[in-house]
């Protein structure tokens, strides 16, 4: 895995110029592969949850296929999945403190995705089904909602909740598949949660 560290705010421009750097100095097509990218002279472009991310590698430049710019957190994502996967889908799901460091970052990640989900959702398994049809969630036989996500061609992630009754609260889990144990650093992951579940909250409006 060659990972790019999530970087204080001050510092993303450096972190992301020199993870575009290392990537330039690949074999695109290798990287197009490994990823289930396509790869159009020295742009990239991904599927990521339903849209595409188009990266010009000699320029810099990151935007959406729409031509909107990739926020600073989703940058930083895109650039750890395409230096890290290894074009393989582990097969079995894990939970976040069952990744490397997962229990060091586990306060990151229950604040930025597993809260707000379960605010969003915990007594609206309905909501949740709505929203995650329109990002092309499949239906798992998890809780009151579960669906799998494939956020990027070879990184899935499942989402349920649980609804609440008078006796136990509602609640919620985010579960990961395990090729990215080896294939993106936890810290990374807790705001990979967070982008998910925005669209989520975005999607049932």
């Amino acid at each position: 895995m060659s990972a790019v560290n999530f970087p204080r705010k001050e510092t993303y421009s450096e972190a992301v110029a020199d993870a575009l750097s290392r990537l330039g100095k690949r074999d695109l097509d290798d990287v197009a592969r490994l990823a289930g990218a396509s790869r159009d002279g020295t742009k990239l472009r991904l599927d990521v949850l339903g849209r595409q991310a188009v990266m010009d590698v000699s320029s810099g430049q990151m935007s959406w296929s729409d031509g909107s710019t990739l926020s600073s957190d989703m940058k930083v994502i895109v650039l750890n999945y395409l230096l890290g996967t290894d074009g393989k889908v582990g097969g079995n799901w894990i939970s976040y403190r069952e990744i490397p460091s997962g229990p060091l970052y586990y306060s990151v990640f229950h604040s930025r995705g597993l809260a707000p989900l379960l605010e969003a959702f915990g007594n609206d398994p309905s909501g949740l089904a709505r929203a995650a049809e329109r990002l092309g969630g499949v239906r798992a036989e998890r809780g009151d909602a579960s669906f799998d996500f494939r956020f990027f061609p070879h990184l899935l992630v499942n989402v349920t909740v649980w609804k609440g009754d008078e006796e136990v609260p509602a609640s919620a889990n985010i579960l990961f598949d395990s090729a990215v144990a080896r294939s993106m650093p936890a810290e990374v992951l807790a705001h990979l949660a967070e982008e998910l579940v925005a669209a989520l909250v975005e999607a049932a409006r």
